[in-house]
């Protein structure tokens, strides 16, 4: 008799391809803060936020907020990396429908950068107006 589970199943967690997925997922990140300008600004900043949450004392909850947008800015700014690079594989020469879909993955980053933005000054303005 034949057991229910097939010698094909894989098991739940697979710690080898687990281990391979954080390996690949550093390589699109390393790759990405060494091909990649705004992605570098936007390490940048976020070391500069994080400090400046520290020495302002802000709260858990409002760092939390931080994270959640800093992270949504380095994620889009991934994200966009991808698509621009899928596009450049995809078209050999210039064509507008292209330069559309580049352009628009970048606009995505940039309104959830304006959004982030407000967000810190939300966040910090009225402690640094404190301290005059």
């Amino acid at each position: 008799m034949r057991s229910m589970a097939s010698k094909n199943e894989q098991p739940f967690i697979s710690w080898s391809r687990l281990k391979k997925s954080f390996v690949y997922a550093s390589n699109g990140v390393v790759n990405t803060w060494k091909n990649e300008q705004n992605f570098r600004i936007h390490l940048f900043l976020t070391a500069v936020v994080i400090i400046a949450a520290q020495l302002l004392k802000i709260s858990f909850i409002e760092q939390a907020v931080l994270a959640v947008v800093i992270g949504g800015v380095l994620a889009l700014e991934l994200i966009n990396t991808a698509i621009e690079r899928t596009v450049d594989l995809t078209v050999q020469t210039y064509d507008e429908r292209a330069k559309t879909i580049k352009d628009t993955a970048a606009g995505a980053v940039f309104v959830f950068s304006v959004a982030a933005a407000i967000v810190g000054m939300l966040i910090f303005l009225p402690r640094i107006l404190a301290l005059f």
